[in-house]
C-alpha cells in the first residue's frame, strides 16, 4: 500500500491528482474532479472539452515531478498499455501512488459469433483468403495484418490522404459516432464478412458489435494486452472511492 498524501481534498477542489488520459471515463473523471491537471499522452482524435487544465505529451517521471503531482490516476485506453506501462514506470521512479480506471471487457452472448484472437497477427490464422474484413482497431495494428490474405477495410477518421499501408484494402472516411442502424448498413454496402475489433469495452464501440450479431457476422475478437500490476479499478466511482478512502486514511 502507497503512503497516500493528505491535503488533496477541499471540498469540491482538488489539487495535486493527475489523470492520464485516453479513455471516456478519465473525462468523466475530471467532470468529478474539476481541480485535476489532465495529461493527454497523444492528441485526442475528436476534441473534448475538459474542465480543467490539461497538456499534451509524454509522462515521465522529470514531467510528475514539475507537474506537483501528488497521485496518478491512469485512464488511458484499455488496450494503450505503451501508455500504461509508460506512466507505472515514472510513478514509480517518483514514488507516487499510482490508480489504473480500466473499464471492463465485452462479454459475448450466446447470440455472438466470436473469435478469441490472442494479438492481430493471428488474425490470419482464422480469417480466409479475399474475406472482406472491417478492421476497428486503429491504424497502429495494420502492420501486424500483412500475412492476412484478406480484404481489409478500416475507418479513416478526421479524413487525410494517406496511403493505405497494406496491399488489398483501402479507408472509409467516417466521423463517429454511428448508431447500429448505421453501421448495419455500413455492413451490407461493404459487403462484410467479418469484424475485427479490440477487446476495448464500454459503450462507444458496442454499435458495431451489435450490428454483426444481427447480421450474424463472425468477430475477430483481438484480447487486451497484459497491464502493469497495482491497485486497479472498473469504473470512475470506484476511482472516486479509493481516493477518498486513501486520503481519509492519513487523516
Amino acid at each position: 500500500m502507497f503512503p497516500f498524501p493528505g491535503g488533496l481534498f477541499y471540498g469540491e477542489a482538488m489539487t495535486g491528482i493527475v489523470i492520464i488520459g485516453g479513455a471516456a471515463e478519465a473525462h468523466e473523471l475530471a467532470r468529478a474532479l474539476p481541480g485535476a491537471h489532465v495529461r493527454l499522452p497523444t492528441r485526442e482524435r475528436v476534441a473534448r472539452r475538459w474542465p480543467g487544465p490539461v497538456s499534451l505529451g509524454p509522462v515521465t517521471a522529470d514531467w510528475l515531478r514539475d507537474s506537483g503531482a501528488r497521485v496518478v490516476v491512469e485512464a488511458g485506453h484499455p488496450c494503450d498499455v505503451e501508455t500504461a506501462f509508460a506512466v507505472a514506470r515514472a510513478a514509480r521512479a517518483t514514488g507516487l501512488p499510482l490508480l489504473q480506471l480500466v473499464r471492463p471487457e465485452w462479454r459475448p452472448t450466446r447470440r455472438d459469433r466470436w473469435v478469441a484472437l490472442r494479438d492481430v497477427r493471428a488474425a490470419a490464422e482464422v480469417i480466409p483468403a479475399r474475406a472482406r474484413v472491417l478492421v476497428a482497431t486503429g491504424r497502429a495494428a495494420l502492420p501486424g495484418l500483412r500475412a492476412l490474405r484478406a480484404h481489409v477495410l478500416m475507418r479513416r477518421i478526421g479524413g487525410g490522404q494517406a496511403p493505405f499501408p497494406l496491399r488489398r484494402g483501402r479507408y472509409l472516411p467516417a466521423d463517429g459516432p454511428f448508431t447500429v442502424a448505421e453501421e448495419i448498413r455500413l455492413l451490407r454496402r461493404e459487403r462484410i464478412d467479418w469484424l475485427m475489433v479490440h477487446n476495448a469495452g464500454g459503450p462507444g464501440g458496442w454499435p458495431k458489435l451489435e450490428a454483426a450479431r444481427r447480421l450474424h457476422l463472425p468477430v475477430a475478437m483481438i484480447a487486451r494486452p497484459r497491464r502493469p500490476g497495482g491497485p486497479r479499478v472498473a469504473s470512475v466511482k470506484e476511482a472516486l472511492a479509493w481516493l477518498r478512502m486513501h486520503n481519509l486514511s492519513d487523516g
